[in-house]
């Protein structure tokens, strides 16, 4: 079998030849793009197609920092950085983002000048079919940096396959306009440069928004997620699932924790194991370092009507259906203390403080002596088990 470790190595080693083989072709197309666009663009005294031009030159340096930050994504870990240097694509798609931003904002202002001061571009054919032939192309690389992008798990150049289509369409309304300016008269082409600065700065907005919630931890991937869930959910010894996280260190440098229900008669030993061969079938099927906490369980046993099953049972007809894990009672004579985690869907409309009131409530109606300590946690995966629901 091979080792997780040597699986690692060959996945970065396969995203580096797709993020170099995207260098080259994004590096070629692009120069020529903005090279033959920028000196028709001049030459025509248009603005628009300057800002296509220009639009394609910033693509350059966009395809320069995808590079950059992948090959510095790729630095072993170190004392300084225990869990690698992966989020370095993080930042490569924030600059990314902010090139784009930079030269949208400066193509809106070149645009309102020249809206201010109309000027009528000079048509000529050669202009029309140089600025036309960068829509086959753009589509190509549209393409090409989606299906990398996507095998491979590389940010920067899904944000490049969003840009490449962005220009697509810009590009097919400066055709039009040009089209309309020669034959029919009607001068918009400053207009079509506005339009396309603003479609440039949405792209890049967009981009830095994404990313953005990557770096401060936005959503989990919920696929890796449930994969994990349903390899630990087919151990017959693990009764339940809660407080399951996904570390995000950059893309395929995820690491993993969840507390794992445990019957509190089994055999320490036994279980020890089922936990670690769960943990490495996980990171050899995954390649997700995982992290396992046990927690002891009494089993809920056909027919008992305690309090912990009456209030499991109240959970799951509850509107959304709740989970809880971690029961115990401490006895008293004029007080019970029921303590317990319930776990609520992380998009719950619900108040902490309304569900908490509801359950107390619920578990007084059973015992007046009754006393809830509730602690909340939120479930960001959709596969987590109900208590109980494996017995």
């Amino acid at each position: 079998m091979t080792s997780p470790g040597l699986n690692n190595s060959i996945n970065q080693e396969k995203r580096a030849q797709a993020s170099l083989r995207a260098t080259v072709v994004g590096l070629i197309a692009n120069v020529l793009l903005a090279s033959s666009k920028i000196a028709v663009g001049l030459a025509a005294n248009s603005v628009s197609v300057l800002a296509d031009g220009l639009n394609n030159f910033s693509d350059i340096g966009s395809v320069l920092v995808s590079f950059i930050s992948l090959r510095l994504a790729r630095k072993p870990r170190d004392k300084e950085h225990p869990f690698g240097h992966g989020r370095m694509e993080y930042i490569g798609s924030l600059a990314i983002s902010m090139l784009i931003l930079y030269i949208g904002i400066d193509l809106a202002r070149t645009s309102w000048e020249a809206i201010r001061n109309p000027k009528a571009p000079i048509f000529t054919w050669a202009t029309l079919l140089i600025t036309a032939a960068s829509i086959p192309v753009k589509l190509f690389l549209f393409f090409f940096y989606r299906r990398n992008g996507r095998e491979y798990s590389i940010s920067t150049l899904m944000a490049s396959a969003q840009d490449s289509i962005n220009d697509v369409m810009t590009t097919t309304v400066i055709v039009i306009g040009l089209m309309l300016s020669h034959f029919y008269g009607i001068l918009i082409d400053a207009y079509l440069g506005l339009g396309v600065s603003l479609l440039i700065i949405w792209g890049g907005y967009k981009i830095l928004r994404d990313t953005v919630s990557r770096l401060i931890g936005g959503e989990p991937d919920k696929a890796l997620g449930a994969q994990a869930i349903a390899i630990l959910r087919s151990y017959p010894e693990i009764m339940g699932l809660h407080d399951f996280v996904l570390h995000d260190y950059g893309p395929g440098r995820a690491y993993a924790s969840v507390h794992a229900e445990v019957s509190s008669e089994a055999s320490l030993v036994t279980i020890h194991e089922v936990i670690d061969r769960a943990e490495r079938e996980i990171m050899d099927h995954l390649g997700l370092p995982i992290n396992i906490h046990m927690d002891p369980v009494v089993t809920v046993k056909a027919g008992d009507n305690g309090p912990a099953s009456q209030i499991a049972d109240y959970l799951s007809a509850y509107d959304p259906p709740l989970s809880m894990h971690d029961f115990r009672v401490v006895p008293g004579q004029t007080v019970i203390k029921l303590i317990f985690d319930i776990t609520i869907p992380a998009d719950t409309q619900h108040k902490e403080a309304d569900i908490i009131r509801d359950i107390s409530a619920f578990a007084k109606s059973l015992d007046p002596r009754n006393r809830c300590i509730i602690n909340i946690d939120h479930d960001y995966f959709d596969s987590i088990p109900q208590y109980g629901a494996n017995h």
